[in-house]
């Protein structure tokens, strides 16, 4: 099973589950950074696109922001 930041499973097709993120005591502020990207959904389930995930996870360590703030 491949991680990434924060722990987080890397499903297939280099997805994370949005739900996986809810949990993390920062996800409101990861879903401000989020507003107006897309998500695909697959069976019901919204994933975020790994390099979305990521580019987010490298800012937030290095600056203690998002690309809005």
């Amino acid at each position: 099973m491949l991680k990434t930041y924060f722990g987080l499973q890397i499903y297939e097709n280099n997805l994370v589950k949005l739900d996986d993120i809810k949990e993390l005591p920062f996800y409101k502020f990861f879903d401000e950074s989020m507003k107006g990207s897309a998500c695909p959904m697959i069976n019901d389930i919204v994933y975020i696109h790994l390099t979305d995930w990521q580019e987010f996870s490298k800012y937030f360590i290095k600056t203690g922001k998002h690309r809005y703030s």
